[in-house]
Order: C-alpha cells, then structure tokens, then sequence
C-alpha cells in the first residue's frame, strides 16, 4: 500500500489537471474490471464479483488536489495565481513546481512569495495575506523572460517528497489519493459481491465530477472515500479534534452538506465491529464530501462516507495512518457484503 500511495502522491493533478493521475489509475485497474472515461474525465468501473449484487453499491474517491492555476504574468516575471483549495495561511513562501505549457511542456520551481519583511507595517505581522498579495516567483528578469515558459492557465503544484514523519506516512494529496488507493487494491483483489468504482475529477472547486457520474450510475448506495482533517494536535480543543490519527477510519453522521441516516452509520459501526476493524465517529461537523451529490441527485442513493484522517490538510505535507488507510479498505470491502447479504 505504501508504495502505491507514495506514487499516487507524487503525481499531480489539480482541479481540472488530473489526466497524469487518471492514466495511471486506468494502467493499474484495466486489468481486472471494465471501465471507462466520461466526457468530464471521471473513471467510471465496473469490478464483477463472485456474486451478482442484491444492491447496486458505488465506492467513490476524487483524484484532483488542491493547488493553484496561473492568472497573470507581471512586469517583473512574477506568477499571479487562484487558488484551487489551498488557504494563505499555507502558501507563503513555500516551494512550488509550475507545470509551463508554452510551445512545450516543462516543469519550472518557484516559491511563492510576499512582499519583503522592511515594508510590512508591525501591525500586519500577525495577518494572513490576501490571496491578491501573493505571486510565485520562477526566477525570470522579466515578463518577456516568464512568458518564454508560462501562460495563463498553468497550473502550480506543492513540491513536496513523498516519505515518512516517525509513525506516519507524509505527502501531498493524501486527501484523497488515499482513497484511491484503497479502491484500486480493492478492484486488484476478488470481491464477494460486483461493485463500481468511480474515481471522480473537480472535487475541489465543487464536487463538479460526481454530479455527472451519480447521473450515469444512479446507485442504491454510494459509499465515499476520503479524507478529512485530524487536529488533534496541541492546540486544539477536544470538541474540535475531528478525528485522530492512528485510531481508525472515520465515520461522519453528518458534515456542511449532508446528513447522513443513522442507520448507515450505525451499519458501518456494527460492520467494523464485526470484522474487528478499528473505527471512530468523525466528532466535528465541517467540510463537505462528494456524498452530497450522491445523496440528492439522479435518484437520491443512500450515502456513507468513511475517511482516512489527515493532518495538514490541503498543505504542503499531509500526514497519515497506513493502519487507519488499510482499516478503511476493510471496512469498505465489509460494507459491500453486509449490504448485499
């Protein structure tokens, strides 16, 4: 699993850029299922089973990642971008890699800059900068040198190495690379009963990808994988931890965008307890998950979303469980069966 991850990790695609990361997915499941692409760009797969489902059960993971695309280019060669995600509090000063598409494909580092310490006022020391006030410098003299490279609509990843912090896994995209790791060992690995698998695009800026895959599905159940933030750090009030790392895959009963029906969760709790599959209740409510769409279009499927807890969420450097990755994969493969028995 850790290998997997860590190329998964390493690959790149922001919102709208996931081509790297669905040629990949499609190399590594071909082989076992029936898939194919939508217009959109969502992996949409079929896995037959050893036996015919009772229930049509979707998993679903997204494969974009936060990150930034280029808007402009200023006089002095600096990089003005949006971002897909990211939060300023997480952007100063952090090294980036600028996917440069003029004439050819390159790759350009930059870092991402502010302006210099003597003209900040002591006053805006302890403020987060604006967005507006960040840019990405590549190193170029000047607008004409930058524009050899770059043009408006590039995208800029976090240059992060994939590896690990003591007990825990640490990379980029973790949210949710994870969870596609899971489905494709699970789609690699003989299943109970026949499922589909969706690895959806544009999660990020609006749970875009699964609005247009639940409309060719149309499941009875709909079962995400993600990841969600752990702040269970110092620092952070016991209400407002979330989830904790190393104690098991997370289970929401409801976040910003959905309510989930206490049955399912409580099926998921009797499953994990079953299997003995080590699970926590996601204590927080925030965020928001693919299952939204799931739940309230094209024929409204039962929904559950399970997740992997992250630290550092939407940063440069995630950290993760591998424990609590391998307990979601089994509870997902638990689900499956005790849905259809």
């Amino acid at each position: 699993m850790e290998l997997l991850l860590k190329t998964l990790s390493r690959l790149n695609g922001v919102s709208g850029d996931e081509d790297e990361v669905r040629e990949f997915i499609l190399k590594k499941i071909s082989p076992y299922c029936s898939c194919n692409v939508d217009r959109l760009g969502n992996i949409i797969a079929f896995r037959r089973g050893k036996k015919h489902s009772v229930k049509k059960v979707v998993f679903e993971a997204h494969m974009d990642e936060t990150g930034y695309i280029i808007t402009s280019i200023d006089d002095f060669g600096c990089l003005h971008f949006l971002s897909n995600g990211v939060s300023p509090n997480v952007t100063c000063g952090k090294f980036v890699r600028v996917r440069a598409t003029r004439e050819k494909e390159r790759w350009l580092d930059g870092v991402v800059g502010l302006a210099p310490i003597h003209l900040i006022k002591k006053k805006e020391f302890s403020d987060i900068p604006e967005q507006r006030e960040l840019v990405i410098d590549i190193g170029a003299k000047n607008k004409k040198d930058a524009e050899k490279y770059v043009i408006e609509g590039d995208y800029a990843y976090f240059n992060t190495e994939f590896g690990r912090v003591g007990n825990y896994i640490k990379g980029k995209a973790l949210d949710d690379r994870a969870g596609c790791a899971v489905m494709i060992d699970m789609i690699s690995k003989e299943l109970e009963y026949d499922a589909y698998f969706v690895f959806c695009v544009q999660e990020e800026v609006g749970l875009r990808g699964s609005a247009v895959a639940c409309a060719a599905i149309k499941p009875d159940y709909a079962i995400v994988l993600e990841g969600t933030t752990a702040a269970d750090i110092g620092g952070s009030p016991a209400h407002k931890k979330v989830c904790e790392l190393g104690n098991g895959v997370a289970v929401s009963f409801a976040d910003s965008r959905t309510l989930y029906k206490p049955e399912l969760v409580s099926l998921a709790f009797e499953c994990a307890e079953e299997k003995g599959i080590n699970t926590q209740i996601k204590t927080y409510v925030s965020g928001g998950t693919d299952a939204a769409r799931w739940q309230r279009e094209s024929g409204a499927s039962n929904v559950l979303t399970i997740s992997v807890p992250v630290r550092y969420l939407h940063s440069r450097a995630s950290l993760a469980s591998e424990a609590d990755i391998f307990a979601m994969e089994k509870l997902a493969v638990g689900l499956l069966e005790k849905i259809n028995s």
